[in-house]
């Protein structure tokens, strides 16, 4: 308390010179740069706007400059705490776009390798950053929609300018004027963490570098009593600095270091948040930061009353509104301009886009769009802003920067079933043609397997696709009697198809398609009746797809569904039955090769059930019709992740140690991040199989249990399971560490 008392008095003292003046003096409100602390900056905001105290001017570094800019744009302190509380911070400052925001197409593929390479005419390439922030931009592209016409930054509610420093030559660039979001960005854009933006002729990063506290900004704008808020806690010590990173990221602060002794001189009411322990990419510890904030702000509360009340006893205005946001119409573009384009078609990009001159069009249809075209993973951003055409019209204009047409990938991959592989995939987009995507991937191991994929852009709205395919694996193939292995088998299979595809949208797509397929089985000695040779065979076939999950790994909500039927006809067999070495008939085993119909759905759910808790629920179909075969094309049940061709996922059971025509499975789940990244995921499932009454009796049944510790890593999942079966009888471990093929 007596600190207060304290600050007042001097307060008092600051304002005396102001007393006896006709003009009110302006009040300004810097906010200090500091990655995910900065959000304590809302707290401060907050008592301001309690306190009834009119800014009249407001500078920002960094996070200070996205704070800052949307209290001047006209967002009250608790509408902004309300959006930091919406977003998904993490994400927003990831390095891989949110999986929800990709096509369909790339889903599969999307996020799936340890190192992902590009390169540009034969080399690899490298950027200014390794985040290039598309979902930021989009969202604070939508929080500024207010003033999109608004180019003069002196023009908002509250005069506002931020700080980046000009990269090549390592001056201060002060902002004011320009795309409001462009510029929020360059300031924030941390030095070889996120790419540098370029305004006008410069390349800009953060402007912490150089002047991470801009109260002499705020003074030169005309400020005569300075509030400033900083998170920052300046050079750390000689203590501090253990590794070369520690080092190297000290020295390039060094020149804000000596800015700050004339920043804090100037400044009338410093505010010095306590966040030591807090790092600036801690966006996991949002609410408590907040909280800090809010604490400050109840501490600074009667510094900003007294002040709100002696200015408006020496000059009486009305109080400042809550919410001075600009009210402003709806817009009709009238022109789209898109720029950027080197690689791409025009006509792909706005028929993704879907946007037409003339129509009107809200942030969040603009948005909408934009991704359409990002989630084709053609374009590394895209930002947009708009031209004013008069009243009520605009022109769009939008700023795009292509991927790399060529990336080269690289993962490892371990699991039980099919030991260690190298994973490597080359990717190329408009290979031969433009508007397509083509990739080979290969598993390097004892277990190989291939798979490539050609895919080229079609229709008006390039929503429907030609694809072409080739996939082969060589695995072992065991087969159990009443769980217990008897024989072993290599299993090679291969198939080439082509496909027609529409997606219906981002998340959601069907088609039709057909392929050639060859199985190839090969036992090895054994005393049992054995199936040796191959078959060669057609499948004609429709698919729908949907895919809404939230992330690739460990998924806390949406839905993963996958349904494929047709008809396997033309079937071509050189197949041979043995038994101690002499050759059977296939008829004595009731091999029939006549055509029949197959179906197969999988469906996996999760719903949040708490922050850090899931449930998740599968389901899954097979069914063989009209089928007289075995081994050959039955339906495997078994193991824990779904990779091999008919696999049916089970807890309990190695892969394939059932083999059916004809199954019908669920699993139930429940997910928790016990840790950051490390997860503890129970299971129990069931199925029910052999339904079309070939066996005796005429269905069976079998139950599994398993637990699974697990942590995500850049590698991928790294999961030990450990479960049982009733039928079975015995306790199994499992090991899965990386991407499956």
């Amino acid at each position: 308390m007596r600190r207060i008392i304290f600050i007042l008095v001097l307060l008092v003292a600051g304002l005396h010179p102001y007393l006896s003046s006709a003009q009110r003096p302006g009040v300004g409100l810097t906010l200090s740069g500091g990655g995910a602390k900065g959000l304590a900056h809302i707290g401060i905001l907050q008592a301001i706007d309690s306190a009834g105290l009119k800014i009249d001017y407001v500078t920002g570094t960094s996070m200070g400059s996205i704070v800052g800019a949307l209290y001047a744009i006209g967002y009250s302190g608790d509408s902004i705490e309300a959006m930091a509380r919406r977003l998904d911070w993490n994400q927003l400052f990831s390095n891989q776009p949110v999986l929800t925001d990709i096509s369909y197409e790339e889903k599969a593929e999307y996020n799936r390798y340890m190192i992902e390479i590009p390169f540009e005419y034969g080399k690899p390439k490298l950027t200014s950053g390794v985040i290039s922030g598309e979902q930021l931009w989009l969202e604070l592209a939508k929080m500024c929609w207010p003033v999109r016409d608004v180019k003069d930054f002196s023009k908002f509610n509250i005069p506002f300018k931020c700080i980046a420093t000009d990269v090549a030559t390592g001056e201060i660039v002060t902002l004011d004027s320009g795309e409001v979001v462009s510029c929020m960005r360059a300031s924030m854009a941390i030095p070889s963490v996120f790419t540098a933006v370029r305004i006008g002729n410069r390349k800009l990063v953060d402007g912490g570098v150089v002047r991470n506290f801009p109260s002499i900004t705020a003074k030169e704008m005309g400020a005569d009593i300075i509030i400033g808020s900083n998170v920052s806690s300046g050079l750390r010590t000689a203590e501090e600095l253990q590794t070369p990173i520690d080092i190297l990221y000290q020295l390039g602060f060094y020149k804000d270091a000596e800015d700050f002794v004339e920043a804090r001189k100037i400044t009338d009411v410093y505010i010095h948040h306590d966040l030591k322990g807090y790092g600036p990419a801690a966006f996991g510890s949002i609410d408590s930061i907040l909280e800090e904030g809010r604490q400050r702000g109840r501490e600074m509360y009667p510094v900003f009353k007294r002040m709100a009340d002696s200015l408006n006893a020496l000059h009486p205005e009305a109080p400042p509104e809550l919410n001075r946001l600009p009210r402003v119409p709806d817009i009709e573009i009238t022109d789209i301009a898109v720029k950027g384009l080197l690689h791409s078609d025009e006509k792909f990009f706005r028929g993704r886009l879907g946007l037409q001159p003339g129509g009107c069009y809200t942030p969040d249809m603009i948005r909408e769009a934009i991704l359409n075209v990002y989630g084709t993973r053609f374009y590394k951003q895209i930002t947009y802003h708009m031209n004013p055409l008069g009243y009520g019209k605009s022109q769009l204009e939008i700023d795009v920067e292509e991927t790399p047409l060529t990336y080269v990938k690289l993962g490892l991959h371990y699991n039980t079933f099919t030991n260690i592989s190298a994973v490597v995939n080359i990717t190329q987009r408009n290979f031969v043609v433009p508007n397509s995507r083509a990739f080979v991937t290969a598993a390097v191991s004892e277990n190989p397997r291939l798979r490539g994929e050609y895919f080229k852009y079609l229709g008006r709205k390039r929503r429907m696709g030609f694809g072409l395919g080739a996939y082969y694996e060589n695995n072992p193939l065991n087969y159990y009697d009443n769980f217990k292995k008897i024989q072993e088998y290599r299993s090679k299979y291969a198939n080439v198809d082509v496909h027609m595809q529409f997606m219906l949208n981002r998340i959601m797509a069907i088609g039709i398609g057909t392929r050639w397929e060859y199985i190839r089985v090969k036992p090895k000695l054994s005393p049992f009746v054995e199936l040796d040779g191959n078959n060669k065979q057609y499948q004609s076939f429709f698919y729908y797809g949907l895919n809404t999950i939230d992330r690739k790994l460990y998924p806390t909500r949406g839905a993963l569904i996958s349904l494929e039927g047709g008809m396997v006809y033309g079937q071509n067999p050189d197949l041979r039955l043995k038994m101690n070495g002499q050759n059977l008939p296939l008829d004595s085993m009731g091999f029939n090769f006549n055509d029949y119909q197959r179906v197969l759905l999988k469906m996996n759910y999760y719903f949040p059930l708490g922050r850090k808790s899931t449930l998740n629920l599968n389901g899954y179909a097979g069914f063989n019709f009209n089928y007289d075969l075995e081994l050959l094309n039955d339906f495997m049940i078994g193991g824990v992740t779904d990779f091999s061709r008919n696999q049916i996922p089970f807890v309990g059971l190695y892969d394939g140690e059932i083999n059916t025509s004809s199954v019908g499975a669920l699993q139930l789940g429940w997910q928790y991040e016990a840790f950051r990244n490390i997860f503890i995921i129970p299971r129990v499932n069931a199925a029910v199989y052999d339904l079309n009454g070939k066996a005796e009796p005429k269905y069976r049944y079998v139950t599994g249990y398993g637990i699974t510790a697990g942590y995500s890593s850049r590698l991928g999942p790294m999961e030990i399971t450990l479960m049982y079966s009733d039928q079975a009888k015995y306790l199994k471990g499992y090991v899965n560490l990386g991407f499956h093929f």
